[in-house]
């Protein structure tokens, strides 16, 4: 159904447009606090949210995307991003983040089966643990997790973040008790 490849450099721009300017990106958009008018510029995609070790490979252990490709009757599609970062959390963890170019591409299990198989990839790469932070409001996206096996603990940022990016990451991207706090043993 399925296949990760890979994100290179060519592949930013449409991630970025599937992240802010998507059918599904004013529901994220909302869910973060994000307006039309507030959207970050691509150049802070590239510089600060997805530099670029993302898309080339070069710092497999600060992070790596992937992009999300389907097969589907003869027809292959790259339908939404997945990545993994770890350059802020304490040895062998690391974070997912996903998202799907379109909600006609949700409820379909696209999600789950790219979850479960980065998990193979890092756990293959010698992570042991993979955290992900969905807005409590996401219930489509915490179903997909749990269904991935991720399961909800408390968050205890000491026990997961490194101590010099707690304040900077502790929060989260939905504030102080705005996300739910999934964990997946590899």
């Amino acid at each position: 159904m399925i296949e990760l490849r890979e994100a290179t450099i060519k592949d930013r721009k449409k991630t970025y447009k599937w992240l802010y300017y998507s059918d599904f990106s004013d529901y994220l958009n909302e869910l973060g606090g994000i307006t039309k008018e507030t959207i970050p510029s691509y150049e802070y995609y590239k510089k600060d949210e997805y530099m670029d070790f993302y898309f080339d490979g070069s710092q497999p252990e600060k992070g790596r995307a992937y992009i999300i490709v389907c097969r589907t009757n003869g027809k292959i599609e790259d339908i939404g991003i997945i990545s993994y970062t770890s350059f802020h959390l304490l040895d062998k963890i690391t974070e997912f983040d996903i998202w799907l170019k379109g909600l006609n591409y949700t409820g379909h299990g696209y999600g789950t089966e790219a979850l479960l198989r980065l998990a193979g990839i890092v756990r293959d790469s010698g992570y042991d643990k993979v955290i992900i932070r969905p807005s409590k409001h996401n219930k489509r996206a915490i179903n997909a997790y749990q269904k991935a096996g991720f399961v909800e603990e408390n968050f205890e940022p000491e026990n997961y973040i490194k101590t010099e990016y707690i304040p900077k990451f502790s929060d989260g991207d939905y504030g102080p008790d705005g996300d739910v706090f999934l964990v997946l043993t590899l």
